[in-house]
């Protein structure tokens, strides 16, 4: 090639450049404003833009006010938020919110198409909402708008109507965004996610809903399981021990699988008599055998006993809920030998559900102090049980 022709190439390239330095930010900056009560607010912007997006929401009569929410990734374990959802409303009541703040959260398990993901999720409260009209506004800042509303565009479908302000990014010189790592980095890098969504990005609304579903179903075991080990290593209210309790490090649980979440059928049958359960010392509780459940574990017909406590009757707490106790084919082996307990809620119909990954053993598993119901034999299954609390 010839020095005209590098010139010549050269010079286009700088053309190039230029044009899309001139143009870029405002290309990926939009603000559309359509008639509408909901306010939607994007839960990952620093405080100063959540304090904007406060200000436009009352200077606009807003109704409902939504944050969306993605997992904190950074050293959650030691912070009092696990996600940006429930961080942003703190934030925001901090500023004088009072009313309901919604959620549009998503479960930690999600790694990738986050804002798609919270788009998701903003429909499914407006599912929960029916009585709400099918428009909103989004609160984005700076050049994640467009993006943003090409993800929500996508979410919720032409049955809605959807706005979009972009906020003013105060991190770095939207006008000169090209002298700052900051500004270069950040309007690049949307430049080619944006184009990347037009062209590759075609998602199944419906897998999505139901992965938050799940991720957020295995979210709330792993926070209860996280709650119990705080409660068992507290010497205060544990029942471990206190010899044992200097090793104890958490409890031991198979992983959570939602395929042991079941559906049962019900049928109730109060008419036996009171009994006094049998305990691993001589104390006898007075239960009565109030339903069977009936249910299938990969293609095993299967059948427990659900049994009330008599004396839970006057504790407001306990009264709504039935013990359902359990021996299985991996009692013994990586399961407490005695058998472990479900709680379930008293079935309103002729079907529920029952979810081994709650299962729990009973105290006596980790000292011998305690008086625990043996299992009745009618309550052994011929399966084996890979959910819930293991052997310690």
């Amino acid at each position: 090639m010839t020095a005209v022709g590098y010139f010549t190439v050269v010079l286009l390239f700088a053309l190039i450049l230029y044009l899309w330095i001139a143009n870029v930010y405002r290309f990926l900056t939009i603000e559309k404003a359509v008639a509408t009560k909901t306010l939607i607010v994007e839960g990952w912007v620093e405080d100063y833009a959540l304090k904007n997006a406060l200000n436009y929401y009352r200077k606009n009569h807003f109704k409902h006010l939504i944050v969306t929410g993605i997992p904190l990734r950074q050293r959650h374990n030691f912070a009092r938020f696990d996600n940006t959802a429930p961080l942003a409303a703190s934030v925001l009541h901090s500023f004088g919110f009072k009313d309901t703040i919604f959620e549009a959260s998503i479960p930690s398990n999600i790694y990738i198409n986050r804002t798609y993901n919270t788009a998701v999720a903003s429909r499914m409260i407006f599912e929960q909402h029916p009585r709400w009209p099918k428009s909103l506004m989004i609160y984005s800042v700076g050049v994640h708008s467009k993006r943003t509303k090409r993800m929500f565009d996508l979410a919720f479908g032409d049955a809605y109507r959807i706005g979009i302000v972009a906020g003013e990014d105060d991190t770095y010189d939207s006008k000169h965004f090209w002298r700052t790592s900051k500004g270069f980095r950040t309007v690049s890098n949307e430049f080619v996610a944006y184009l990347w969504v037009c062209f590759f990005f075609h998602p199944d609304y419906r897998q999505y809903r139901q992965n938050i579903f799940l991720g957020r179903y295995v979210d709330k075991l792993l926070s209860e399981r996280k709650a119990i080990d705080k409660e068992y290593a507290d010497s205060l209210r544990s029942p471990i021990d206190k010899i044992d309790l200097k090793h104890f490090t958490g409890l031991s649980y198979y992983p959570v699988d939602p395929a042991y979440r079941i559906k049962v059928a019900v049928s109730i049958d109060t008419s036996q008599q009171i009994f006094a359960m049998p305990t691993n010392t001589e104390r006898k509780p007075e239960y009565r055998i109030y339903a069977h459940l009936n249910f299938k574990v990969r293609d095993t017909l299967c059948q427990l006993t659900a049994y009330q406590n008599m004396a839970n009757l006057v504790r407001p707490e306990f009264s709504k809920l039935l013990f359902v106790p359990f021996r299985d084919l991996t009692s013994g082996k990586t399961t407490y030998a005695a058998g472990r307990y479900l709680d379930m809620p008293i079935p309103s119909s002729d079907s529920a559900y029952i979810d081994f990954n709650e299962a729990y053993n009973p105290y006596c598993a980790y000292s011998h102090r305690w008086s625990c119901p043996l299992v009745p034999f009618e309550n052994y299954l011929d399966v084996a049980i890979f959910a819930g609390e293991k052997k310690n």
